[in-house]
């Protein structure tokens, strides 16, 4: 029996919708989750119904690939007869909440099947899983399996330039602690990137995102990449407005509440953890006690 290995969930810590604008982008494997192929005889009803969605997977795979469309060479007979042997993905990665449990598919699968791994460059890598991903939610950056792929910090200075770099700085040190708020709401990723670029063909709103949100979430990369946290804090806090102000659809209302009162006091900031609607936000805190107890009942994760 082949022993698989594990893919780990993401965290896009700067760069939602963004990305997709030619900005910066900052991202990290979240090792608290993750996914990976197994194989069994008889499956269970859930290890079932993986093994379908993969059946599925692999049937788009293989009709790009008849249409000679498919941007990377997959082992598709070795997929198959996986999947015939009771190939599923064993994935704790909670789906619909902007951690990439697609993204962890789709890099597993490139991993076991894929034919030419060591030649492809990051951007052409990304291109390739942005391709495979876009069958889960209609539209994907390829961050999300590239970064599992990777299982390291990846830096992304635009669509054709990025590296993988070591831990931020902002992740070390203890003047700040970043971490996740479980909404307890599954997200709809297709329907949210879809509003964003219908409201992107308005020039306004285009304007904004161009002139607005991507210099600041630029520099909210490079203040946290270097621990400048007194600068950071300024300017998450300027970008939590901005969503706050242009991104509110994408803000669960049960949590207005509290994405208000990080506008308006120091003790944390949220903004939105992927594509939003549910899911986790981020948030950072000088303070994390504090906020635990100002968030009572609700989950946080402590990030790093």
């Amino acid at each position: 029996m082949e022993t698989y290995r594990s893919f780990y969930a993401k965290i896009l810590l700067f760069g939602e919708y963004s990305v997709i604008c030619n900005s910066m982008g900052l991202t990290i494997p979240y090792t608290e989750y993750s996914g990976r192929f197994r194989q069994a005889e008889t499956l269970t009803e859930e290890q079932r119904q993986s093994a379908e969605c993969l059946r599925s997977f692999y049937q788009y795979l293989l009709q790009l690939s008849e249409k000679n469309e498919l941007l990377t060479s997959l082992d598709l007979e070795k997929f198959k007869n996986a999947l015939d042997n009771g190939l599923y993905f064993d994935s704790k990665i909670p789906q619909s909440y902007g951690l990439g449990s697609s993204g962890a598919l789709s890099a597993a699968v490139f991993d076991n099947f894929g034919l030419n791994k060591q030649e492809e460059s990051l951007p052409e890598l990304k291109r390739i899983f942005a391709q495979m991903e876009s069958w889960f939610h209609g539209v994907s950056s390829g961050l999300d399996p590239l970064n599992s792929y990777l299982n390291k910090p990846l830096l992304i200075y635009n669509k054709e330039k990025m590296k993988t770099v070591a831990v931020p700085k902002g992740l070390l040190t203890d003047e700040l602690t970043t971490f996740l708020v479980d909404t307890g709401l599954n997200g709809k990723t297709d329907n949210l990137v879809q509003l964003f670029f219908d409201s992107c063909r308005h020039y306004k709103f285009y304007k904004e995102v161009k002139n607005t949100l991507i210099p600041l979430n630029n520099r909210c990369i490079q203040l946290f990449s270097e621990g400048d946290i007194p600068g950071f804090l300024k300017e998450i806090k300027r970008l939590s407005a901005f969503f706050w102000e242009h991104f509110k659809p994408m803000i669960p209302p049960e949590f207005y509440k509290w994405w208000e009162k990080g506008l308006t006091d120091d003790l944390f900031t949220l903004k939105l953890c992927g594509s939003g609607g549910g899911g986790f936000l981020l948030g950072f805190t000088p303070d994390f006690e504090a906020v635990q107890k100002e968030f009572k009942k609700i989950i946080l994760h402590k990030i790093g």
